[in-house]
């Protein structure tokens, strides 16, 4: 179950992170959600607890829910991104199976 931990801040405020592990199980990694009042992060709480202990749909960490007119990037263009910079960072593979590597991905 997601719940919200309060902290005084020294400027006299309070910061609200909301915690939970992300599916819910005794080993699942932690994640969280800071918001400055109370309202959003109880709102938000409910919504990790609606959506089996998962970030809610849509929902951009740091940012909020997104906007339908903002352009967001396809899943396979962020894969390729992020692939194509994981090849770039191995180690101890030849240049043979690096140029593989990024075939595939291309494919």
């Amino acid at each position: 179950m997601a719940y919200i931990k309060t902290k005084k801040l020294s400027s006299g405020g309070a910061s609200h992170t909301v915690y939970w592990r992300a599916g819910g199980g005794r080993t699942d990694p932690w994640c969280n959600e800071t918001f400055e009042d109370l309202d959003p992060a109880e709102r938000f709480r409910d919504l990790v607890n609606g959506h089996g202990q998962q970030w809610p749909p849509g929902w951009i960490k740091g940012r909020g829910f997104v906007k339908p007119d903002e352009p967001a990037v396809p899943d396979a263009e962020m894969f390729a991104m992020y692939a194509h910079v994981y090849v770039g960072l191995l180690t101890d593979i030849s240049d043979h199976t690096r140029t593989n590597y990024t075939r595939f991905i291309d494919n």
